[in-house]
């Protein structure tokens, strides 16, 4: 069967709620409806009316379909962006709500009495917290606990409080996609299906057909001689709910007996809305010992971490009212906020969730809406395993045997009756619904996304659990297994183009949102990178993919040392640069090296912007002579690309004293890019400084509205505060300069002549204009 990992629980057809008359002249619409109370609940009582509790909202989102098939593109081998993950802050901007769509919803809520303080907007998501009574006359419903009718021996019976329907106003109706806890009544259940059965420490040992370990698992996948290598990004994320604690004392015991060249392994426990890491509960744990006990002895050096999120319902506590055995919210909805408001780099690269439930007990837009939570979470390079039905994650089954392995009775699978085909399934299961042909035709989705993606052992695992040896099987001892595999992977690609190409995607969004000091960090590790690959300078056996990653990293390190003034860094840059800007000069020698991207012109561009005012005309014109001959034998000019034609013109016009031209120039709309327009205005400013060198030696004293033309300042303000920093006397209208005083006295008509004479002939263009950076 098909299974949502993640939850559990069945639908069925039975009765519905009754909803309260709406308000008068409000007409409702409604959002969700259930057929009938699921399949393995009861309804029970009214729910008690002044119980808080808290509801998320989730908006309609304006580019879901794009931000999807960018997700689809960027985990695609041989695309052109695969591998480029998206930061959070790009992924925000794509998943934003409709125009005014947030503001809206809030201003429902507090037309409906909300309290403002209770209101959280956070992305596409809006919660709130209100008692039952009111949430019942906002959604114009009727909330009743209902009571899960087969528990396990021992265990209290679980209750929830829900509602078969809810509806919210037409006019706000547009910008609501769901609103939950309402319709949702599965509950995680984990994917072990064979109960553990203790046995003797003596028993654990033997072949690998009867007892599964860490040794046989290597042995078996042929990856005994692979181990991760250390890197931050690698972080291997384990999901644990239902008051599922991850021993350390187990955890020892098992690597010191299975695993003893791994027993410096370790993990880090993170609590989630709440979540604990007991570890002198005398509950079993036989769950999390299996997922922490293996995922991190075989993903050896991953750094591993234990999500603990608080999994069987935290509510707002009742005085009075027992809590334990609640289930009002959803815990892995929680799990998901969580990891999606984290930083890019604290991201897990793998996130493990051995949980699961049947797709038809979970309601589609409820569906929907956690697969895109998790298609967020691939877009930011995080490789989820759940739910299963989920085109965006990794569907994991169960098979035994060795030699050849088969599918085991218990793995779920099939096709999804909510979620089309994925492209990169297509090939494989087309293959197989020829070779069914019609046998099942009519009893399952044949167009609907195939379940599982990939299978491995899931019988006769060995774990300690308090101490005690247990052997136990299920689907969710695929789990660790498969998320070896890919921190192995990620270790191959980290040091590949697909991860580097991932870093360029990373730095560029970085540069565009002016983070400098993230773009400090990930251009080390990007280098670092291309240091390991041998890229960082082109060679006949460097790939082109690598050429032009390495490219345009080294071009985002130029462009981010322009944009902080840095002018020794920048120089770098663009004389690392010189050896793929040859390739681009030879692009017969270049192969399949994509120039698409390349910014050459306006590095090198910047670079001749810097000499310029630096007063470096000697290498100004060695680097101007080589593209004037590059461009002739092309048969154009120098000047037809507006990145060269700039600086050119800023010389000429330099060289020829027209510095009103350097000015005009400098503030008009021929300025190339936002790097120019910074390098200008220090060039400008250093002009001025040497004007106003020139100025205070010629003269005792100028009207302050002369000053203004001959310093290219744009108000009289503006001259009142240079004049304060240069440390002048503002008197009367004229400016004192601090020099000797002279006799003669000029008219205006002198002042301007003179004027003329010293910006013609005080600005030594190669003189003291290294001071510029």
């Amino acid at each position: 069967m098909v299974r949502f990992a993640s939850l559990v629980g069945c639908l069925s057809l039975v009765a519905s709620c009754v909803l309260p008359a709406a308000a008068i002249g409000t007409e409702y619409v409604v959002v969700e409806q259930l057929p009938g109370v699921p399949e393995g609940w009861t309804k029970g009582e009214p729910a008690i009316r002044s119980r808080l509790m808290r509801f998320k909202l989730a908006l309609n989102q304006e580019k879901t379909a794009e931000f999807e098939k960018r997700v689809v593109d960027l985990s695609t081998p041989g695309h052109q962006d695969y591998g480029r993950h998206m930061s959070r802050e790009v992924v925000s901007d794509f998943l934003r709500p409709f125009d005014q769509g947030t503001e809206k919803v809030v201003a429902w809520l507090e037309g409906e009495h909300v309290p403002a303080e209770s209101i959280n907007v956070h992305g596409n998501w809006v919660e709130f917290e209100v008692d039952i009574a009111h949430a019942e006359s906002i959604l114009r419903t009727h909330f009743y606990r209902f009571y899960q009718e087969k528990v396990k021996d021992g265990e209290p019976r679980a209750s929830v409080i829900r509602t078969l329907a809810y509806s919210v106003p037409r006019d706000i109706y547009p910008y609501v996609y769901m609103i939950q806890p309402t319709t949702r009544f599965g509950a995680l259940a984990s994917q072990v299906t064979v109960q553990p059965i203790i046995i003797s420490a003596e028993d654990v040992d033997g072949d690998c057909a009867a007892n599964v370990t860490p040794d046989c698992l290597r042995e078996l996948y042929q990856i005994d001689d692979t181990d991760i290598q250390p890197d931050r990004r690698n972080i291997l994320g384990i999901s644990g709910y239902l008051d599922q604690y991850a021993r350390y004392g187990d955890f020892e015991e098992f690597l010191h007996r299975f695993a003893p060249d791994r027993a410096d392994a370790n993990f880090t426990a993170v609590s989630i809305n709440g979540g604990r890491n007991l570890q002198n509960d005398t509950r079993g744990s036989g769950e999390a010992s299996l997922d922490i006990q293996y995922a991190f002895s075989l993903a050896y050096r991953a750094l591993g971490v234990y999500y603990s999120t608080a999994g069987r319902g935290p509510f707002v506590p009742q005085v009075g009212q027992d809590e334990t055995t609640d289930a009002e919210n959803e815990p892995y909805l929680d799990q998901l906020h969580y990891l999606l408001g984290l930083p890019d780099d604290e991201l897990p690269a793998v996130l493990s969730t051995s949980y699961g439930e049947n797709e038809q007990s979970v309601p589609e837009k409820y569906a929907y809406t956690v697969c895109n939570l998790f298609a967020q979470l691939g877009a930011r390079g995080v490789s989820p395993t759940f739910p299963a039905n989920c085109p965006f994650v990794t569907a994991v089954g169960g098979t035994y045997g060795i030699k050849p392995e088969k599918g085991i009775s218990f793995s779920g699978g099939g096709f999804s009756q909510y979620f089309s085909r994925p492209a990169y399934q297509e090939a494989s299961v087309s293959g197989y619904l020829d070779k069914i042909g019609n046998t099942f035709e009519g009893l399952f989705n044949a167009g609907g996304r195939a379940i599982p993606d990939v299978a491995a052992q899931a019988i006769n695992y060995i774990i300690l659990d308090h101490g005690s040896y247990a052997k136990t099987g299920g689907t969710r001892l695929v789990f660790p297994l498969f998320v070896l595999i890919l921190p192995l992977l990620l270790t191959v690609t980290m040091a590949s183009g697909g991860d580097i190409r991932s870093l360029v995607s990373e730095l560029q969004n970085a540069l565009n949102r002016h983070q400098f000091e993230v773009v400090s960090d990930l251009l080390s590790r990007a280098k670092r990178a291309l240091l390991l690959q041998n890229a960082l300078i082109p060679t006949p056996s460097t790939s082109p993919e690598l050429v032009s990653a390495a490219r345009e990293i080294l071009e985002v390190g130029a462009l981010a040392s322009i944009r902080q003034t840095d002018a020794p860094t920048f120089t770098r840059y663009y004389q690392q640069l010189q050896p793929f800007y040859d390739l681009e000069r030879d692009s017969t020698g270049a192969g399949k090296v994509d120039f698409k991207t390349s910014q050459r012109s306006k590095v090198t561009g910047l670079y001749l912007l810097l000499l310029l005012s630096m007063g470096d005309s000697t290498s100004f014109h060695t680097v101007l002579e080589g593209l004037v001959e590059e461009a002739s034998l092309k048969g154009k000019s120098v000047e037809d690309d507006p990145f060269i034609k700039y600086p050119v013109e800023l010389e000429r016009n330099l060289m020829e004293g027209s510095y009103d031209k350097v000015w005009r120039e400098t503030n008009s709309e021929r300025v190339p890019s936002e790097e120019f327009a910074l390098f200008s205005s220090v060039l400008v400013g250093t002009i001025r400084s040497e004007i106003a060198d020139c100025s205070e030696k010629a003269y005792p004293s100028l009207p302050i509205s002369n000053a203004k033309n001959l310093l290219f300042l744009e108000s009289e303000g503006a001259v009142i505060e240079f004049a304060q920093q240069r440390g002048w006397v503002l008197r009367d209208g004229r400016i004192y300069f601090p020099v000797e005083p002279e006799a003669a006295a000029r008219s205006e008509k002198d002042i301007l002549v003179a004027s003329g004479t010293i910006i013609e002939n005080a600005v030594g263009y190669a003189r003291e204009l290294e001071t510029i950076v």
